[in-house]
């Protein structure tokens, strides 16, 4: 499954389509259905109609920032990493400075509500498209269960940010309002049309189809929020699911994809690891990634990784590494480790998703920070950085894939308090041994007869390394109630110091930080919704906001 945009000219076409007839903009920022629009009932009046209507629920995933992706952005918001511009709206989320007026939170919140006003639209009228023509083949019920995978996809992500939410299910005016819905009820809804569409979405599609919505999708979708929800003997069982998946052919359908860091490349999209992922379009700047990817995170160098993440991967033979203070000096148990090149042989995965000083900086040079590089550290995950790519790509932005699959189930099973812990290990190594990677399996370094608290580690650690950069851990820190031991001061490493021959890494604060338990586990309800929504007001805030 994947949410997608480039469908073909003939969908790209449509998407645009889809995009002005489902929705014109509006001064309630709950973003409903505005009546003044083309007419429901004469625009639902075709199989051909409706899958324009599907594909303008698509299109609503895309950002409403042009040149920025959440996934990217939300690692700002964690102890990932730094952005220094003010202008991109993150910084305060990582500070925790943010408020009920924040921009970025009512973006998000906006978008959400876009994508559900979309998808209720289709699913009130998609009946009608049928009642007048007989197509020679009828997709109805895989129209309809695209709508419902998506509505799902922005209820869960609303839910997971801001708590409670309300709950819309049907297509409704201007003036309708709701109060918050108990996210235990949102929930449930969302768990029960994620099992409906499963029943009817292809596990694959032909090549024109490629990137709607499949069976993985909603099933690796539903594993994700009873996993995030404290549901986990059933989160277990779901993303088991999605692992045993077979194709039309009997096939397994998913599979880890050797390369690392090719799995990120334009070039290697739709690849047997890609689950979810927001798709965009060669030589389309309004999509945003074509050029403005390069631009934040390699020339204005706007997102930039602290020295926490940088210290987190392990070294190639599986030791951990660790900052002392009073020697000025990292350290580590492994004998190989060489405390005056502390970056020397690590777990492959740091290279290549980062640009360390002193390794290849995309372009076949040297990469040597300068004054712009507030953290003497580049991304290196999803850019080529090359002349022919830089302002001409189509970076896909994968939001679930088959390495999360898998440590999800590990994480399930070691949480539901049942778990063979010999299959946890073979989760975990599976992940860690990818070919390009091969890091020392678990039995190796950590032993076996491991409890749930040391596996519960291993996993954690492991989802830091796997998804730096895919906005995974903004939700992890709120899932694991890890805020106040992460989200401190972030450091990186000044580019005077890491330029010197050898170099020299030695942590400085690049940004003043503060958690606040009773408050920053949730996003604040914007303050425009509780202006326009009766039933919305000061009390029914998130706490603290």
């Amino acid at each position: 499954h994947i949410i997608r945009t480039k469908m073909k000219t003939y969908h790209k076409i449509v998407a645009l389509v889809g995009s002005a007839l489902m929705l014109g903009s509006c001064a309630d920022y709950l973003v409903r259905e505005p009546q003044d629009a083309l007419d429901p009932a004469t625009f639902f009046s075709s199989q051909e109609n409706a899958v324009i209507a599907v594909n303008g629920i698509y299109n609503a995933a895309l950002e409403p920032v042009k040149g920025r992706t959440y996934a990217i952005d939300f690692d700002c918001m964690s102890d990932n990493m730094y952005n220094y511009s003010r202008n991109q709206n993150t910084q305060e989320f990582g500070q925790g400075t943010h408020g009920s007026s924040s921009v970025y939170a009512l973006n998000f919140w906006s978008r959400g509500y876009r994508g559900i006003s979309r998808a209720n639209t289709l699913l009130a009228w998609l009946d009608h498209c049928y009642e007048i023509t007989v197509p020679a083949t009828n997709i109805k019920d895989r129209l309809r269960s695209e709508a419902l995978f998506l509505r799902a996809y922005f209820y869960s992500e609303l839910i997971d940010f801001f708590g409670d939410v309300p709950m819309y299910l049907e297509q409704v005016d201007l003036a309708d309002s709701k109060p918050r819905t108990p996210k235990a009820q949102v929930v449930e809804q969302i768990l029960g049309d994620l099992e409906e569409a499963a029943k009817y979405l292809p596990v694959t599609y032909a090549a024109e189809d490629t990137g709607r919505a499949t069976r993985g999708a909603a099933l690796a979708l539903k594993g994700k929020i009873e996993l995030y929800n404290g549901m986990y003997a059933q989160a277990a069982e779901t993303l088991k699911e999605v692992i045993d998946l077979k194709d039309e052919n009997g096939a397994l359908r998913y599979d880890l994809y050797p390369l690392y860091r090719e799995l990120f490349l334009p070039q290697n999209e739709n690849n047997c690891e890609v689950i979810f992922d927001i798709q965009y379009m060669k030589n389309a700047y309004s999509q945003g990634l074509t050029h403005q990817l390069y631009t934040f995170t390699y020339e204005w160098n706007s997102y930039c990784p602290t020295s926490a993440l940088a210290e987190s991967y392990y070294t190639k033979n599986g030791y951990p590494v660790s900052w002392n203070a009073e020697t000025q000096l990292y350290e580590s148990a492994d004998p190989a480790f060489d405390p005056t090149y502390p970056y020397k042989d690590r777990d492959p995965r740091l290279d290549q998703s980062i640009i360390m000083p002193g390794t290849d900086n995309g372009r076949g040079a040297i990469f040597l920070p300068s004054s712009s590089n507030h953290t003497g550290m580049k991304i290196r995950k999803w850019n080529d950085y090359t002349e022919t790519e830089k302002n001409n790509s189509e970076h896909n932005i994968i939001l679930i894939r088959f390495a999360d699959v898998l440590l999800m189930r590990a994480e399930a099973l070691v949480e539901s308090g049942t778990f063979d812990e010999a299959e946890v290990r073979g989760l975990i190594d599976r992940v860690r041994q990818r070919p390009s990677v091969m890091m020392p399996k678990v039995e190796d370094i950590e032993g076996t007869e491991l409890d749930a608290n040391a596996l519960r580690a291993i996993i954690r650690h492991e989802r830091r390394v796997e998804f730096a950069f895919e906005g995974t851990r903004i939700s992890d820190i709120r899932r694991w109630r890890i805020g106040p031991e992460v989200m401190t001061d972030a450091y990186g490493y000044k580019y005077q110091d890491v330029r010197l021959n050898p170099p020299k890494y030695i942590p400085y604060k690049v940004d003043t930080r503060s958690f606040n338990p009773n408050r920053d586990y949730l996003w604040p309800i914007p303050q425009n919704e509780i202006n326009t929504n009766p039933f919305i007001n000061a009390p029914d805030q998130n706490p603290g906001y």
